[in-house]
């Protein structure tokens, strides 16, 4: 295996090593000449991964992606899905021209990353600031018309679950937004004490945030809710009036 690059800088289990391993060798096999790099991204890159509960997150970057060389991916795919391996299949034209409908994506994507195999595809990805830009405000402003809506459709139930299905997007979302005036994009860490200068309330993120992990009376969740709202209202105008 000494062709692709050790994983055991990475917080991946021995069992999810020897997985992803497998999936490279098959993944090689199958596409050939027609492979170009397999990238690992996400927390699968950074100190955040949690074995066995986070998904590893895999960049199979090729020169073409015909229906037939699909197919040779298909067991490979199937046993990687077995155990959280989620590969993104992408040609390089597809990367290149994607940037400015998925900037905050391949931001990420950029910050986070671990070439396995072939030329890192990433690190000279250009992505445009007003990209980034517009992108966040779509998703923010989307997020609070959904969650109003979610509100009124359910009759103000299951609150839980539209909070914690929400929220690491809005936050990822918020943290890109936020580092648009800035030199560096902002570490996770950062977001919280950034949110807070910008009129976002730091607690009540950390009390939505808290959701995902603990599952508070309906009653608390309505004022948590509420303040989510606020929170990614404020957002929105944030990002639309350029504060940032």
């Amino acid at each position: 295996m000494n062709e692709f690059e050790n994983l055991d800088k990475t917080k991946l289990s021995a069992a999810e090593r020897k997985a992803v391993e497998r999936f490279c060798w098959e993944a090689r096999e199958g596409l050939g000449e027609k492979l170009l790099s397999i990238t690992l991204y996400g927390s699968a890159a950074r100190n955040d991964y949690h074995p066995g509960r986070s998904d590893i997150n895999i960049l199979v970057l090729t020169s073409t992606l015909s229906f037939p060389a699909m197919q040779t991916l298909l067991d490979p795919v199937s046993r990687g899905l077995r155990v959280g391996i989620h590969p993104l299949l992408m040609t390089d034209g597809d990367l290149h021209s994607s940037t400015d409908i998925f900037p905050v994506k391949f931001l990420s994507m950029k910050e986070s990353h671990y070439t396995l195999w072939g030329e890192d595809p990433l690190s000279g990805l250009v992505i445009e600031r007003e990209h980034l830009r517009l992108r966040c405000e779509q998703e923010i402003m989307n997020l609070l018309l959904r969650l109003r809506r979610y509100y009124i459709y359910h009759g103000g139930w299951n609150l839980e679950e539209k909070i914690s299905g929400s929220v690491t997007g809005f936050l990822e979302n918020l943290r890109v937004a936020l580092s648009l005036g800035q030199e560096a994009i902002l570490t996770r860490d950062q977001t919280y004490e950034a949110a807070e200068k910008h009129g976002i309330s730091s607690s009540t993120l950390a009390r939505v945030v808290a959701v995902k992990n603990q599952s508070p009376p309906r009653e608390e969740l309505e004022t948590i809710y509420s303040e989510y709202l606020v929170a990614v209202e404020r957002a929105a105008k944030i990002v639309d009036s350029g504060e940032v």
